[in-house]
């Protein structure tokens, strides 16, 4: 994020020390943030703040304060465990506050051991002056200059008038201005005062929330101020105004080396890039999407459990285990099973580091063999405001399951991430693949000793992934652990509660029943799991009990059509692969598949195909580059979304193939980590359908 640092002067600091300013200070205190650009790999990091004054105490979040000189003006901080790897070119970021007698507001500098000089604090090298990144930049490297007018200038006090030319619509704006003297102050009734350089000589206006917005013609500006010398009468002004809703970042494009109907390999990238827009926590040097950066760094449970990572659900920033979970399982059982699509696609690597990142949250969430961390985050609070994840400032409590409070659904349903997780990764990486199996092995069987649903006991998770049943979980975890282990007590276990009759049929996060019969089937090849798998179907197929739209969509319900839509045709792929029905039941996948590509004339996955959703429902994608503000206006403004959420699927049309694109309408654009998660494993499954039926035919 861009932020703006004013200097009125910088102390003196020794050679190799960064300046670190102090955000705010009080009687009895202060507060302050040192940030270092790394250049070069750290595995551990020491932090040194060094104070112009002896500091009582220091408190920080995202390090340990190992030791103080004697005279407390020297304070070192060690790196946790899970922000000690740093890699070049990020930004490191230390927020304290620190202690002391009467109104503290110490001269403070600091520096990392082991970089060079120390580190560079961002802005340090070129006090003052607002620099905006490339990225942020209009077209042809810069923004709409605008033509000025001094209308009046009276005793220091001036009147000038700005005129731009916008050709095109613009959301999130900025103007930089630039004048032959120096300026005391300035306002304007469109845009907000956000800072200047160190002669007040240029100055930078954000717009404000009335005028986020402009629409193409011509955009005029009446700015007022006062200039620093009241004797001046030849003042001079340029204006650039730059469009901070530009993003140059597409998502790419990949050869279509199988010549299909659709271009299965660019989906599964895209659908890949989508998850990582997700992701929560301390970003890897790795990072493909440029407007993602670190977030929820101190996500913690009530005893300081570190639970910083995993994925945001959908366009807010809770983070929910249970949903989380199941998108694990469905995407690791995609590459167990479609493994080749993945190879053909070269996508195996980023494929496994997609699945490792949840994988690594939900390790943190078992942290004791009787205690899983349910969810991060309260849904009502998060609702409430809209922004980047890198600004959240709000409440973030955290909840658990535990021996008094259980939950065997999200506990198998993690079990059964575990288990997936531990055969992706055998042959792979043993140690990781052992530490799974062995977190599967312990919360499988807390699960099995603390029956009912998390969300009778977890009531902040009600109102959006509140669990029916935990009988199929049960199932479906030890079916799991049975694929692991191949220890009959687990297939014991499973039997027990398969066979509830399904009160839905759907598949999807809330109903594992018919993955359950699949993977019964899969193993012993008894006939009534496959009667019950094609009783399933019925419902889904031509003269069943789900309604298909006039172009073919099988319409289950809104929110999320396309996602009902993707987990059936997932499903349907899984059965085919056991042998169920493989020539129908893949046929029928891929025309659900081939509906939300493109069949109806316009994909449903943004950044692919033809005329692709441009708004998604997304918090993150919808806000301009920073130093622009994002909040719920930003929500309900017109127009594409400044960024593309590469390979979202859309929540979709209804049951009369009627879609809008727009970002307020959350029961047709919406976007979750469960859409994509069945959508993927079926675009898997589907890039090896085609050749198939092919040969059959």
């Amino acid at each position: 994020m861009l932020t703006l640092v004013l200097w009125a002067a910088l102390p003196l600091m020794s050679l190799g020390n960064v300046v670190v300013p102090v955000s705010n200070h009080w009687s009895g205190g202060f507060q302050g943030k040192a940030c270092f650009t790394i250049d070069s790999e750290l595995t551990s990091w020491h932090m040194h703040l060094i104070f112009d004054q002896p500091i009582k105490s220091l408190d920080v979040w995202t390090a340990d304060v190992e030791t103080s000189t004697e005279d407390k003006t020297e304070w070192i901080l060690d790196s946790k465990t899970w922000n000690a790897v740093e890699h070049v070119g990020q930004e490191l970021c230390v927020d304290f506050m620190g202690h002391g007698n009467g109104d503290v507001a110490p001269v403070i500098t600091a520096y990392i051991d082991g970089l060079t000089n120390g580190g560079s604090h961002g802005g340090v090298s070129d006090p003052g002056v607002t620099v905006l990144p490339a990225s942020l930049l209009a077209p042809g490297g810069s923004g709409i200059n605008g033509v000025t007018r001094t209308a009046s200038i009276t005793n220091g006090r001036f009147e000038e008038w700005l005129t731009f030319q916008i050709d095109k619509p613009i959301t999130g704006w900025v103007i930089k201005l630039t004048c032959n003297e120096a300026v005391d102050s300035l306002s304007a009734s469109e845009a907000d005062t956000k800072g200047h350089n160190s002669d007040k000589t240029q100055w930078q206006l954000v717009a404000n929330d009335a005028h986020m917005t402009l629409q193409p013609g011509p955009f005029e500006m009446k700015v007022d101020g006062s200039l620093v010398d009241s004797s001046a009468s030849d003042l001079q002004c340029s204006a650039v105004l730059i469009d901070l809703g530009v993003d140059k970042n597409d998502c790419g494009e990949v050869p279509n080396k199988g010549g299909s109907k659709y271009n299965y390999d660019e989906v599964l990238m895209k659908s890949i890039m989508f998850f990582e827009a997700q992701r929560s926590g301390k970003l890897p040097a790795t990072n493909r999407i440029p407007w993602r950066g670190d977030s929820g760094l101190r996500d913690r449970g009530t005893g300081g459990e570190d639970l910083t990572g995993g994925w945001y659900d959908g366009a807010g920033f809770v983070k929910f285990t249970f949903p989380t979970a199941w998108s694990t399982v469905i995407l690791t059982w995609g590459l167990l099973e479609f493994r080749d699509a993945y190879e053909a696609a070269g996508q195996v690597e980023w494929m496994y580091d997609c699945i490792k990142w949840p994988l690594d949250y939900l390790l943190k969430c078992h942290s004791a063999d009787n205690v899983l961390w349910v969810q991060v985050g309260d849904g009502m609070i998060d609702s409430s405001s809209w922004g980047r994840p890198e600004d959240m400032t709000m409440s973030r409590p955290a909840f658990k399951i535990d021996s008094t409070k259980g939950g065997a659904d999200v506990a198998m349903e993690t079990a059964a991430a575990f288990a997936s997780g531990y055969m992706a990764f055998k042959e792979r990486d043993t140690e990781y693949a052992a530490t799974l199996l062995q977190h599967a092995v312990t919360l499988y069987d807390f699960g099995l000793k603390h029956p009912g649903t998390y969300s009778s006991y977890i009531i902040e998770s009600q109102g959006y992934y509140n669990s029916m049943d935990y009988n199929d979980d049960v199932c479906w975890g030890s079916l799991w652990m049975y694929k692991a282990t191949n220890k009959t007590k687990y297939m014991t276990e499973a039997l027990k509660y398969c066979h509830i009759t399904p009160w839905k049929y759907e598949m999807n996060w809330d109903h594992v029943f018919l993955g359950s019969q699949i993977l019964l089937y899969q193993v012993t090849k008894q006939e009534t799991y496959k009667k019950s798998v094609e009783v399933f179907f019925q419902h889904w197929f031509p003269n069943g009990t789900v309604l298909i739209s006039p172009k073919g969509l099988d319409y289950y319900a809104l929110p999320g059509s396309l996602g009902y839509a993707a987990d059936m045709a997932m499903a349907a792929l899984m059965a085919a692969e056991a042998g169920i029905h493989p020539v129908e039941y893949r046929h029928w996948a891929m025309c659900q598949i081939h509906y939300i590509l493109g069949d109806v004339g316009h994909s449903f996955v943004v950044g692919f195909g033809k005329n692709p959703p441009v708004s998604p429902r997304h918090r993150a994608s919808s806000c301009p580059n920073p130093p622009a503000t994002c909040n719920m206006h930003t929500l309900h403004e017109p127009g594409p979304n400044p960024h593309l959420l590469c390979g979202a699927v859309v929540g979709g049309p209804d049951g009369r193939d009627g879609y809008t694109d727009e970002r307020d309408q959350y029961l047709y654009n919406g976007v979750a980590i469960t859409y994509n998660a069945g959508f993927q494993t079926a675009v898997a499954g589907t890039s090896m359908t085609e050749t198939l039926l092919v040969i059959v035919a």
